[in-house]
């Protein structure tokens, strides 16, 4: 009999730690108010001057010395040479180049989430859903589409995803004689949208897509979750575990459901990694780190989540400042609950560390609140818990987030060009 009872009991504890494993777990939230409407982040704009952290493309490093910035932000496996010669491809109209080795972050990318399919806040609000009769009843989510699964759309804590190519430097044409940028973007443009995949939609299917899931999408991974997440947070996730995306989830199964997930800056935060690990692994995504990607970028297969760091763009940038002030512990977040007292009148009350009580009281007469991001920069690297940089950063707009994505290019910079 005990041994029954024990056995019951390890039962449960399993089912009750694999919940991020399901991938269609029952929630009882209902639809925002932004979530209803499309908001406009107004990124096409100012922002792209006021809001973008321009101190995220450091350190620069060429020919193995780090010219200016902190060498702790660049990725591990970066090429550390001085000198490099490139032999070129006549029949791809590239001639031979010598010179010193040159690395830095990029702002490549535009990847924004949302809870509404087929709308753009980053596109000043656009919403082609009905419009367009974009809808269909594969679209989980789309709550404006009378042809849907109700259950499924009712359910599940599904969400989207757009990436689009946003080489700011290109756009700006900043460093245009030292650019490490071989990918040929040069302005916005929309590459992939998760509403046109299927299996974004279906685990199922997202199974067949990457077979390895199968595998990983199991209790097998469950190890190897806090480990990534503990070095992400260090800042150094562990590129060989794929089947881990730091402290915001499982890799695995490829999809936009995130189930009963409290903390929404790390569930976004989530489906925005998976999305990059997807188009790495049908091939679309080119590595541009190491020896290797010096004279041309290599192929990556999984993967490099230390290539990239990442800034939350929209809304709540990281690049505001380093403090933020909401009101009430409701408005920073689902994650602020902790049951403190009133602060003292005669200064501020720390709440874990990085959250201040002002003291202050809105017209409202509701608290007010300052965040304090625990990182020294206003980007963070892949799968870093939200708690050192802004687990509050949902509170305006829960079902809505837009991140810039940060490359690490090493490329050879030919000196001859200067002669």
């Amino acid at each position: 009999m005990k041994t029954y009872y024990a056995l019951i009991t390890l039962l449960i504890l399993v089912l009750f730690t694999i919940n991020k494993l399901v991938a269609q777990e029952e929630v009882t939230e209902g639809l925002g108010v932004d979530e209803i409407l499309c908001p406009s982040s107004n990124l096409i704009g100012t922002a792209m001057i006021t809001d973008v952290c321009w101190e995220g493309v450091f350190p620069l490093q060429i020919g193995g010395v780090t010219l200016y910035g902190k060498t702790r932000y660049a990725p591990a496996d970066r090429s550390n040479d001085r000198g490099c010669f490139c032999g070129g491809d006549i029949l791809d109209g590239e001639l031979p180049k010598a010179g010193v080795t040159t690395g830095y972050y990029a702002p490549k990318y535009l990847l924004t989430v949302t809870k509404k399919p087929y709308c753009f806040p980053e596109l000043n609000g656009l919403e082609l859903a009905s419009q367009m009769g974009l809808t269909s009843k594969f679209n989980i989510g789309n709550e404006d589409n009378n042809d849907s699964n109700i259950e499924n759309a009712d359910n599940q804590a599904s969400w989207s995803w757009h990436l689009a190519s946003f080489p700011l430097m290109n756009i700006l044409e900043t460093l245009n004689e030292f650019t490490c940028d071989r990918s040929g973007y040069v302005s916005y443009d929309l590459l992939w949208l998760s509403e046109t995949l299927p299996h974004h939609y279906d685990s199922q299917l997202a199974a067949f897509m990457v077979p390895e899931s199968i595998l990983f999408a199991s209790p097998l991974s469950m190890p190897f979750l806090p480990v990534d997440c503990i070095a992400a947070s260090a800042g150094s996730p562990i590129d060989e575990l794929i089947m881990a995306q730091g402290c915001y989830g499982y890799t695995y199964p490829i999809t936009g459901h995130t189930g009963a997930e409290p903390n929404k800056v790390e569930a976004k935060s989530l489906i925005a990694h998976r999305a990059l690990y997807f188009l790495s692994r049908i091939g679309m995504l080119e590595q541009t780190m190491g020896d290797d990607a010096l004279c041309k970028a290599t192929k990556m297969p999984f993967l490099k989540k230390s290539m990239y760091r990442w800034q939350q763009l929209w809304p709540d940038s990281e690049s505001s400042s380093d403090e933020s002030t909401c009101v009430g512990e409701s408005g920073c977040g689902d994650s602020l609950s902790d049951g403190t007292t009133a602060p003292d009148p005669t200064g501020t009350v720390t709440v874990g560390g990085s959250v201040v009580k002002t003291g202050d009281m809105s017209a409202n007469q509701v608290e007010q609140i300052k965040m304090n991001s625990l990182n020294s920069t206003c980007t963070h690297p892949s799968g870093q818990t939200s708690y050192s940089w802004g687990m509050w950063r949902g509170g305006t707009q829960q079902g809505h987030a837009s991140y810039l994505i940060y490359q690490w290019m090493d490329c050879c910079l030919d000196l001859i060009q200067f002669l």
